[in-house]
């Protein structure tokens, strides 16, 4: 009689299957307790809980409540380094190079304040004659103040670039007892990773109607002060798929 036998590679399926199984079923049972807690405290606008879980919103009055929903796909994490030092050092040289440009401004400005205050006050009037060395001071004048907005988005688009990177670093990493984030200190990666969500979402006006939405979650993993810091996954965005 011959003895059939299971070929070694399909018992190695047959163990590591549930393995598998149950880590996707923990993976999105993590998942699920943090959107249920984000939908219901949306739904109740609890803009205190929202904070501490979300850099997204989901605002009743504009997108409606989610009513219930399931979990369709985990996808898996995305690593990207976090490069803090550049985008720091960016965002001081912006703000140096704003407050030298000021310096030199207020100097020109100093020097000539009777012909500016003058060009001025022939701006409110249209029926005013500018002459020939006024409209050559009008210029310089207008080249400075036009240089003034230059400067000023470029500092506020430096800064905007660090907080886009930092907030949801910080908000991750943030925890009672924990030390405080300091961006320059941190070394470590961005985790991300996308949930796609089957929705039931009722309107503003009371109806409801299925939705599919791509939620994004990002945590922070590194050191700090060469201490280890991992952080707890924040909902980053929300798109319609």
């Amino acid at each position: 009689m011959h003895r059939s036998r299971v070929p070694a590679t399909l018992l190695i399926a047959l163990l590591v299957a549930p393995l598998a199984l149950l880590e996707l079923a923990c993976s999105r049972s993590s998942e699920r307790q943090l959107l249920s807690q984000f939908f219901r405290a949306a739904r109740a606008r609890d803009n205190t809980t929202l904070a501490m879980m979300a850099a997204a919103r989901f605002e009743p009055r504009e997108q409606g409540t989610v009513e219930e929903f399931e979990i369709a796909t985990v996808g898996p994490e995305q690593r990207t380094p976090i490069n803090f030092k550049a985008l720091l050092e960016a965002e001081d040289q912006a703000r140096a190079r704003e407050a030298d440009f000021a310096k030199r401004k207020k100097v020109y400005q100093d020097a000539n304040l009777a012909a500016i205050e003058q060009i001025l006050k022939l701006e409110r009037d249209p029926k005013a004659k500018i002459s020939a060395d006024q409209l050559k001071m009008k210029a310089e004048w207008d080249k400075w103040r036009e240089d003034t907005g230059v400067h000023a988005k470029a500092t506020a688009a430096a800064r905007a670039a660090a907080s886009a990177q930092t907030g949801i670093v910080e908000a991750s990493l943030a925890r009672p007892g924990q030390p405080p984030f300091q961006a320059a200190q941190f070394d470590g990666e961005l985790r991300t990773k996308a949930v796609t969500v089957n929705a039931q979402v009722r309107s503003p006006e009371g109806q409801v109607a299925p939705k599919t939405m791509v939620v994004t979650l990002q945590r922070a993993v590194g050191k700090m002060n060469g201490q280890s810091r991992e952080g707890r996954w924040i909902i980053a965005r929300i798109d319609s798929a």
